[in-house]
């Protein structure tokens, strides 16, 4: 009877019912077409059919009837598919085996996420999801299921032909893993099997989700766009955006033909490939050159630009939409172009407009997806739900990593292994771009090259043509007190009107600016020079009015006269050019980036970048800028030596490629993602997230000790113990809000507790006040009573005196009693 279908869902203001058979059809249609991608379309099939097999229980119908809130996910049903492919299929060392436990650890993770399929210590997490210890009727759900939903007999013809795919592709991995160097070739096979599980599930979740979605909404699927007519509308649009570029200096010219170059490149289609061009040569549109018409040569269905900051994407997003013709923030707009760097807070009227953009970045399915490195890798290694529904939309896309070498380096194994995957599983083009390519040939698990690998022709040629700077290696004369480096750069502005100094500390950078000021003040009046401090101590808008006030001066006929000190933040794609920088001693990767913000647009023909080392910075608690010093030391101690080694350049591909050689020698330990108990209780020895997410070679060791096998499962992945360990940026600290400009006034509205509809507005417009501190920062600012919770909002927000108006937030006591005063 009509009454007694077996429901999948149930819309409680309507009535509206969709019943198991037909979601079950749907997320099997959608999980289905996503795995074709990989060759996998039968598995996706399966999965999608087995998925909610469990909801065929009395109990869970009643719960959907009954529509009782606080029930909800305390019925299991994810349980009842995974059992089955134990009990049917088996999960043995066989490719029977292997795709019996891909189904059912998709099956038992789509709504909580994968998990350990072998736990560190050896026990069988997989099982346990299957066989739970509460009363889930199993018997009950499966003759249910299959009264109105499938039939024994469909789900195994399905499983033959998934057992072909899963066999095949295994195939395809095994010999691309032979093109890895021995050592690292067991552990990059299991990974990337590891790899193909991550992205079945979510192919699932996401087909899953969005037929839920659907259904709620009451909507039908739209239309997917024609692809191949829209990157060639974007294509077009781009190449009359260029030829509004009508500079004829030399600059320009050597710009045009990077971007030539590009555009020639796109008949190649999936692989990875390296954009190698120096700073200020475009390499932004220039690759997206390249990316819209290999996405209209190649039929990719994607183009992802990722930045690693959101600085560098914010400003570049502006750029690309306007070489798209996309200004407008309209609903065409949205359709074709997705800005995704954080989660927004929205105002109660704008909760319509929250749920479709929460829908947007949680799928990525608009044609171009601009995104952050955040972002990416959580997509790749988070083991929340939400990231990795996004994962399947990577697959056949053309992938634009930009600043890769700003990756973080615990990260480098896993982003390696997953971009091989991405381009030699998931038929994806990635490009990595950046003045300072990492090599990783030498690496346990390398990026696999395309052919040909560069995109770009006569490396050392073009970064000489594009030679702006003059590298001038202060380290030999020991490290200089802020005091020195005042008077060093003072020295400096005899010959220039203008100075930009980068040091690795906040702490540091502030000294010198203290030191600079009160240098100044000993100048008359016609002497002195405007000093600017820049640093994330600065609130967002602090920062962008410092930016704009620093360009202004820099712009003005004659007024150019000032000096600049920053973190390396200014290093993160400010457009700023300066006639002489100061570099602190760091990685050559940052020292380019600094070189960049000088004479950046070939103002004059050859500009200073002078790199010292500064006695003031204390990088205890930076140990990966600590190895780039020392590698970044020995190429500029060997250029000193014998600078034609390195074409008379220290930042010559030839130069980089040695100071990778050796950065990667002395991170060696770090390249893995390592962890320990510290980070989880769990781990009784240390070990890495590369080897959870591969051997897990824990687990054999804990079965090996206590003298039991391990299960007998063909692959042993820890993915819910990485999933949670993963952070792609460290978590912890405190964010406030502080007392700059309008954030005066919000912090007086925060505190006369507003009504409770008007906080997510005020928090919204607050984060541009905000400054994170770190916990040391949090500790000595908590101590000096300067940080105050709103018990309403849970904001945090920073009292007047300690916020400085040049230099921002500020720990030191002595400090704070002269600002109260």
């Amino acid at each position: 009877m009509e009454d007694h279908r077996i429901l999948a869902h149930i819309d409680q203001k309507t009535g509206r019912e969709q019943p198991l058979s037909e979601h079950s059809r749907n997320v099997a249609a959608s999980c289905g077409k996503s795995c074709e991608k990989i060759g996998l379309s039968s598995l996706g099939l399966l999965a999608g059919l087995l998925h909610d097999s469990g909801k065929g229980t009395m109990q869970f119908q009643r719960y959907l009837r009954g529509g009782d809130a606080s029930q909800r996910g305390k019925i299991p049903h994810s349980f009842c598919g995974a059992r089955y492919c134990y009990e049917n299929w088996g999960l043995d060392g066989s490719v029977k085996g292997l795709t019996a436990e891909l189904l059912a650890a998709a099956v038992c993770g789509h709504h909580g996420g994968l998990p350990d399929v072998t736990g560190v210590t050896g026990d069988d997490c997989l099982r346990r999801r299957a066989w739970p210890e509460k009363e889930i009727s199993y018997e009950e759900a499966l003759q249910n299921y299959f009264q109105e939903s499938s039939s024994p007999r469909e789900l195994d013809d399905l499983f033959l032909k998934a057992q072909q795919e899963v066999g095949k592709l295994g195939n395809s991995i095994r010999s691309l893993c032979e093109k890895i160097p021995a050592g690292g070739r067991k552990k990059a096979f299991c990974f990337l099997l590891g790899m193909v599980q991550r992205y079945l599930l979510s192919c699932l979740i996401d087909a899953d989700r969005y037929d839920t979605f659907l259904f709620e909404a009451n909507e039908q699927e739209p239309q997917p766009p024609d692809l191949h007519a829209l990157w060639r509308e974007l294509a077009e649009k781009l190449e009359d955006h260029l030829k509004g570029f009508s500079g004829r200096a030399p600059i320009d010219q050597k710009r045009r033909a990077i971007s030539g170059q590009c555009l020639r490149f796109s008949k190649n289609g999936s692989g990875i490939y390296r954009l190698s061009v120096p700073t200020g040569s475009g390499k932004t549109l220039s690759s997206l050159r390249y990316a819209l018409n290999c996405a209209k040569e190649n039929g990719k269905e994607h183009v992802f630009y990722i930045a690693p900051y959101k600085s560098i994407l914010e400003q570049n997003a502006s750029d690309i939409r306007a070489a798209l013709g996309l200004d407008d923030e309209n609903a065409q707009t949205a359709r074709i172009l997705l800005e995704h760097h954080s989660d927004v807070v929205v105002d109660d009227e704008e909760k319509e407009e929250a749920g479709r953009r929460e829908l947007l970045t949680q799928r990525w399915s608009p044609p171009v997806i601009l995104t952050t490195t955040v972002q990416f890798l959580n997509t790749l290694f988070d083991g929340r739900t939400g990231c990795v529904r996004r994962m399947h939309s990577l697959a056949n896309s053309v992938i634009i990593l930009d600043e890769v070498q700003a990756i973080p380096v615990k990260c480098t194994l896993l982003l390696n292994a997953a971009l091989d995957f991405l381009a030699y599983v998931c038929n994806c083009a990635v490009v990595l771009c950046t003045a300072t390519q990492p090599s990783s040939e030498e690496l346990k698990v390398p990026v696999i090259p395309g052919e040909p690998a560069q995109m770009t022709e006569n490396l050392e040629e073009t970064f000489a043509a594009f030679r702006r700077t003059r590298v001038v290696d202060k380290t030999a004369q020991g490290a200089f007190s802020a005091d020195q480096l005042a008077e060093f750069s003072a020295d400096r502005l005899t010959g220039c009107e203008n100075l930009l100094a980068i040091l690795n500390t906040k702490s540091a950078a502030a000294s010198l600016y203290r030191a600079l000021q009160t240098r100044m003040e000993e100048r008359s009046q016609e002497e002195r020079v405007p000093v600017y401090f820049l640093s994330t101590s600065l609130c967002p808008q602090h920062r962008i009015d410092r930016i704009r006030e620093i360009r202004d001066r820099l712009k003005a006929p004659g007024a150019g006269r000032m000096v600049c000190v920053s973190t390396q933040l200014i290093e993160a794609g400010v457009n700023l050019s300066f006639q002489c920088v100061i570099r602190s001693l760091a990685g050559l990767d940052s020292i380019a980036q600094a070189a960049g913000r000088c004479n950046r647009h070939g103002e004059s023909a050859c500009r200073d970048i002078f790199i010292v080392k500064c006695a003031d910075e204390n990088l205890s608690s930076l140990p990966d800028i600590q190895k780039a010093q020392e590698a970044a030391a020995e190429v500029l101690d060997a250029s000193r030596i014998n600078s034609g080694q390195f074409g008379d350049d220290p930042l010559s591909p030839r130069a980089v490629r040695r100071y990778y050689h050796d950065y990667y020698h002395l991170q060696d330990q770090q390249l893995s993602y390592p962890v320990s108990e510290k980070d989880d209780p769990k781990l009784f020895a240390p070990t890495d997230l590369f080897d959870l997410l591969s051997e897990n070679s824990l687990s054999r060791k804990s079965s090996a000790e206590n003298r039991v096998p391990r299960p007998p499962h063909p692959m042993h992945q820890a993915f819910e113990t990485a999933g949670k360990l993963f952070e792609a940026i460290e978590k912890g600290g405190l964010d406030v809000i502080v007392p700059y400009g309008e954030g005066k006034n919000l912090i007086a509205e925060l505190c006369a507790e507003p009504d409770l509809r008007e906080l997510p507005g005020l928090i919204r417009r607050a984060q541009r006040f905000t400054v994170h501190l770190f916990d040391g920062e949090r500790r000595k600012l908590s101590n000096l009573g300067a940080i105050r919770i709103l018990p309403d909002s849970g904001a945090a927000i920073l009292r007047e005196g300690f916020y400085h108006p040049d230099l921002g937030v500020q720990t030191r006591r002595a400090e704070m009693d002269t600002l109260i005063e």
